[in-house]
């Protein structure tokens, strides 16, 4: 039954924040799919559908993915995350939201991966709980109080 540890998908998460892609993209099988909680996106497929995605994205941004509840059992994943947007410069964010560089937005999601036999994540489903533009905060103190909810040995960041 494939399964990843929880520490491995830590390392994941870790190179997604990191902007590590080619980490990040060892994790993903071939045929890759992964449902973003935004009808006018879709589903990305492959890793070049989810780079052609992500790319502008992080060019205007940096994004923090903070885990609050991880589970790994019987092929699956489940992730429950709070992700901080930080905007470089003006733009349209996540969800149409109109910023202006410093501002952060804060999605609320939960994630569902499929595993391959291999290990690898072949669908990944996220389901939108909230987009909230929070402005011009302390980008720490929005993560620390994101991290406080999370189990301690989740804290990718410990500020």
């Amino acid at each position: 039954m494939p399964r990843l540890e929880i520490s491995e998908f830590l390392d994941y998460l870790r190179a997604f924040n990191k902007k590590d892609y080619d980490k990040q993209h060892a994790f993903y099988a071939d045929n890759i799919q992964l449902i973003v909680p935004d009808p006018a996106i879709g589903t990305l497929k492959g890793s070049k559908g989810i780079m052609d995605h992500y790319g502008p994205v992080h060019a205007n941004a940096d994004e923090f993915v903070i885990p609050i509840s991880v589970m790994s059992d019987r092929g699956k994943v489940f992730l429950q995350m709070e992700s901080y947007f930080k905007y470089l410069n003006k733009a349209k964010g996540v969800h149409d939201i109109d910023v202006v560089p410093g501002d952060i937005i804060k999605i609320t999601t939960c994630a569902l991966y499929d595993l391959d036999e291999q290990n690898k994540m072949t669908l990944i489903r996220c389901y939108l709980g909230s987009a909230e533009k929070l402005g011009q905060v302390d980008l720490k103190e929005v993560i620390r109080d994101s991290e406080g909810r999370a189990s301690p040995d989740l804290r990718l960041y410990n500020y």
